[in-house]
């Protein structure tokens, strides 16, 4: 009698768990079908070169058809073609937002609140040093080097700038002045005494001559209105981490629409749009 209660045991439990991995399975399905709407809907509306990832957040997503919320959509748009810069990469995310069972399903989204949207721009050193006119620039963090280093608000920069046959290293700062990015160079740590490659490294900025020293200050110098960003709102932060540059925007209690989350873009010709 007691092997029998065993068996039965058993085979409960082992129903159970295929139960379980049919039910993740099908939530997944679910959740992939979503993310494909709502990379297809914003791909279609927008200028984007290819649709763009995107993820929702949730075990299991479906549930979000009973609480009516979602607990993020995030979309990772990359080679976002930005007039006055080039290719770059964009993240937006919002978080916590008020949808209908049938929104769950469609992965539509339309005037729903959310309690957060927060957008990412990602800043490399070729489509800065395009943007700075400076040849092969790098960006590394002020004080801890290695590629996984934390966030920071001053830098180094080191490159070519326009002129130049030699590249400079600056130390520089890295803001948000009302609602503009900028980047000001602090001190030069390095750059040649003149401009063709003979010209000799010098390592003190005082024994620079100060057309040189201007120039080159000058070069690193970026002053970015946020209007001319690919976000919607002005820039909150700036830093730099592993290699690139990062500016940062949210809204909190706000509401939020499909296309809100498709960054701005140039117009492709229709040449460059890939036919479908």
């Amino acid at each position: 009698m007691t092997g029998k209660v065993k068996k039965i045991a058993f085979r409960g439990a082992v129903a159970l768990v295929l139960l379980l991995l049919v039910a993740a399975v099908v939530d997944n399905v679910i959740a992939a079908r979503a993310e494909h709407k709502i990379s297809e809907a914003l791909y279609a509306d927008s200028n984007l070169a290819n649709p763009p990832k995107v993820q929702v957040a949730g075990f299991p997503y479906t549930a979000s058809a009973l609480s009516h919320e979602l607990q993020a959509v995030t979309v990772a748009a990359n080679d976002v073609d930005v007039p006055g810069f080039g290719l770059m990469s964009v993240h937006t995310s919002a978080q916590y937002v008020t949808v209908s069972a049938e929104d769950v399903f469609n992965g539509t989204i339309e005037n729903a609140p959310a309690r957060k949207v927060f957008t990412r721009l990602q800043l490399d050193g070729v489509l800065l040093g395009n943007r700075m006119d400076i040849d092969a620039l790098q960006i590394q963090n002020l004080d801890d080097i290695s590629p996984r280093g934390g966030w920071e608000t001053e830098a180094i920069f080191e490159g070519k700038p326009k002129g130049f046959a030699k590249p400079a290293k600056v130390e520089v700062k890295l803001r948000i002045v009302a609602g503009t990015m900028k980047i000001t160079p602090i001190r030069i740590l390095s750059a040649p005494d003149g401009l063709d490659i003979k010209a000799k490294d010098v390592n003190d900025e005082d024994k620079l001559d100060d057309s040189i020293a201007d120039r080159i200050n000058n070069a690193f110098s970026l002053s970015i209105p946020g209007k001319n960003l690919p976000m919607r709102g002005d820039p909150e932060r700036i830093y730099v981490s592993g290699g690139s540059l990062f500016v940062e925007t949210s809204k909190v209690y706000t509401k939020i629409s499909l296309s809100d989350l498709a960054p701005r873009s140039r117009p492709l010709s229709e040449e460059e749009r890939p036919s479908l």
